[in-house]
């Protein structure tokens, strides 16, 4: 599949995309498609998909969330696919590319809403049309 990325002429492990005509925030998440999964493939699709499509916007790109990275835990209700939660996310969401650390810079502190998700192997493009 072409996902519009090519070698740059001048730095041959640096990818610049040829939407952006830069290295753009696409390249950065793909570079780290290979460090996080949900442990379900359709999920982690999704997910790349919108990461994949974010070229300059990072409200638009999901991420994956360790649980570790989460606290202030509480349940709100349950509904067809699992339960559902309000947490703080200790990171918080992408505000841009840090080059200095070659990391994300993130906002901090964040209320998200999450869902535990009932039988994982069978979630279908029915939840995904949820989010």
């Amino acid at each position: 599949m072409d996902l519009g990325i090519k070698e740059t002429t001048n730095l041959s492990h640096v990818k610049k995309c040829e939407e952006c005509n830069r290295i753009c925030y696409v390249i950065r998440f793909q570079q780290n498609f290979k460090n996080w999964t949900s442990g379900n493939n359709d999920i982690d699709k999704f997910i790349q998909d919108t990461q994949l499509s974010s070229h300059n916007d990072l409200k638009e790109a999901l991420e994956w969330i360790p649980y570790n990275r989460l606290y202030y835990i509480k349940y709100i209700a349950e509904d067809e696919f699992g339960e559902v939660y309000k947490a703080n996310w200790i990171d918080g969401n992408i505000s841009c590319w840090n080059n200095e650390n070659k990391n994300w810079k993130r906002y901090g502190s964040k209320n998200v809403i999450l869902k535990s998700l009932n039988n994982l192997k069978n979630i279908r493009i029915k939840l995904m049309d949820e989010v």
